[in-house]
């Protein structure tokens, strides 16, 4: 090729270059993560729509999302714009006002029967057991409850009030067929406390939501650093299958029982969720993945996904 052509036939191609439009450098994904406390609230729906919700999610590379809702319908609302990596819970909570005294409304057990029947729902819960409020452990809606999650196979989500996890042991012994998800580790009771519960109940998992650095703050998981204190590394080195993540948003935080307030809490679960990424960071590899993600999948007997 002579010389002119050749310089014309390569000025023509950096041109072109140089006119071509560089595609957008797509954000990096955080690593997969499950979160099995969520909740999709009245009067949260008014605030994040459930596709917001869900991009809320895709941005956090939530690949396993547990939602409990008040009303429980709208667990399904947010199943219906995520697809099956949504695990909806059916909690008894039909109103707002409901949450200390759902254990004195006859309806639940039917309800909860239905729902549970209709197979949309894959266990029960959120359901709060607060001492000295209620319910009395005795109570039959709460052994109905109990009874129907062993009759179809799912598990309940616990969130207990007490200083002392001897008040639900003797629960959890009566019922070793049932499968509980006891919510917020270290938000009441502390590792020592913890390790208690699972010695006694096998058939115990818990989570560790609601754990930034903003809510649950009376008994520290974290060290200054952001590592794992010694005793909850130690508790989940012995413990490695029995623990999970979770984002509990809600906000702002000072008002949780003014559930008829709007809730801007999913706008921070990115914040919720770097809270656990940090510490997450101080565990072996192996052990990291297993509280990030494989633990929650197992628990909710969802397939694994192929996740980074």
């Amino acid at each position: 090729m002579p010389t002119f052509r050749l310089f014309y036939f390569t000025f023509i191609v950096v041109l072109a270059g140089c006119g071509s439009t560089p595609k957008a450098k797509q954000p990096s994904l955080p690593p997969a993560i499950a979160d099995v406390h969520l909740h999709y609230n009245g009067n949260q729906e008014g605030v994040t729509t459930a596709d917001e919700a869900m991009a809320i999610l895709d941005r956090q590379n939530v690949q396993l999302a547990v939602v409990s809702s008040t009303p429980p319908e709208l667990a399904l609302t947010l199943q219906q714009a995520g697809g099956d990596r949504v695990i909806p819970l059916f909690r008894p909570y039909f109103s707002p006002h409901q949450r200390h005294r759902w254990f004195a409304d006859d309806t639940v057990l039917p309800r909860t029967r239905r729902a549970l029947a209709s197979g949309q729902y894959k266990g029960i819960g959120e359901i709060h057991l607060v001492a000295g409020l209620g319910p009395n452990l005795k109570n039959d809606i709460l052994h109905g409850l109990i009874r129907l999650g062993i009759r179809y196979d799912v598990p309940l989500l616990i969130h207990i009030e007490t200083s002392s996890e001897r008040y639900f042991i003797p629960l959890c012994r009566q019922y070793p067929a049932a499968r509980f998800l006891i919510a917020h580790a270290g938000g009441l009771l502390s590792a020592r406390q913890i390790g208690n519960l699972f010695e006694a109940c096998p058939n115990t998992w818990t989570e560790f939501s609601a754990r930034d650095h903003m809510r649950y703050t009376q008994s520290a998981i974290v060290d200054e650093s952001g590592a794992l204190l010694p005793s909850w590394a130690e508790l989940v080195q012995r413990y490695p299958d029995r623990f999970m993540i979770g984002s509990d948003p809600f906000w702002p935080v000072e008002k949780e029982s003014a559930m008829e307030e709007p809730d801007t809490g999913w706008q921070h679960v990115r914040e919720y969720l770097n809270f656990h990424r940090r510490w997450l960071k101080s565990l072996p590899k192996s052990l990291r993945r297993k509280l990030r993600i494989d633990n929650a999948m197992a628990f909710f007997r969802v397939k694994p996904r192929t996740t980074p």
